[in-house]
């Protein structure tokens, strides 16, 4: 018997394939009453996951949800390189800096050829073992509850790893950024984690494709414009553009490739 948490993450991902489903079917493949179901789809739909609609459940389009970091890696790959090539630029000899776990993240650890004397701190494991192979790069990790769909660390571990330590810059990987609902994350262990990647670093940095942009996900990080500085592509609406410049945010724009 699945747990109501797996249960509730299957029936998000039933209804974004299907973009539809209904209670009864529902309630069929879970083996669990329609009344088990309708408080699953409450809780959902509360926590901005579906829309429920005359006995059934819809996509809540404005929503995304957590992709595996196999999915991530081939969405938007050329387009995330050239990401983490403008961000790891921003890394100078002597930073001390947190990379978020991420695949775009990951980017940036790959675009530090020449760095010396530089610590990192990240929650990735890939991006830890990316590192490993840098001569000029100390790496630490938070440690923590490894997330093998994400490849990161996070929970209660991995945060005091962090809470005795002090960095120049931090560098974001996110999975939503909008207008209302600010910078957003898919779990709530790592958007806690997240935020105190903030707290503790003088540089806010968020490494974002277009994509992102007008997307949100349900564990909010950060508001719209408390970060330093944006890296982003071509692709990033004007008004964001706009709205960010004027309240004081760096935008850095890399130019797609056609």
């Amino acid at each position: 018997m699945k747990t109501a948490v797996e249960r509730r993450n299957e029936i998000v991902e039933i209804v974004n394939r299907e973009g539809k489903a209904r209670v009864e079917d529902l309630a069929s493949i879970f083996n669990v009453s329609n009344v088990t179901i309708r408080s699953d789809l409450t809780f959902l739909e509360s926590n901005g996951y579906i829309v429920r609609s005359h006995g059934a459940a819809i996509p809540n389009t404005g929503l995304i949800a957590e992709l595996s970091v196999q999915e991530k890696r081939r969405h938007n790959a050329s387009l995330k390189s050239l990401l983490g090539q403008a961000a790891s630029r921003l890394i100078k000899n002597g930073d001390t800096v947190i990379l978020d776990s991420g695949t775009t993240t990951l980017e940036i650890a790959r675009g530090l050829k020449t760095i010396e004397n530089v610590v990192v701190m990240t929650n990735g494991l890939d991006v830890a073992m990316e590192l490993s192979s840098k001569s000029g790069v100390e790496v630490l990790t938070t440690g923590g509850v490894l997330r093998k769909n994400a490849m990161s660390f996070s929970g209660s571990q991995a945060e005091q790893g962090l809470r005795n330590h002090r960095f120049d810059k931090v560098f974001l990987g996110v999975d939503g950024f909008d207008i209302r609902s600010g910078i957003t994350t898919y779990n709530e262990s790592e958007a806690s984690l997240n935020r105190l990647m903030c707290e503790i670093s003088e540089t806010i940095i968020a490494v974002v494709d277009s994509s992102k942009f007008g997307k949100r996900s349900c564990h909010m990080i950060r508001d719209f414009g408390s970060i330093h500085t944006l890296v982003t592509d071509s692709g990033i609406p004007e008004d964001y553009v706009e709205k960010l410049r004027l309240m004081g945010v760096e935008v850095i724009i890399v130019e797609r490739e056609n």
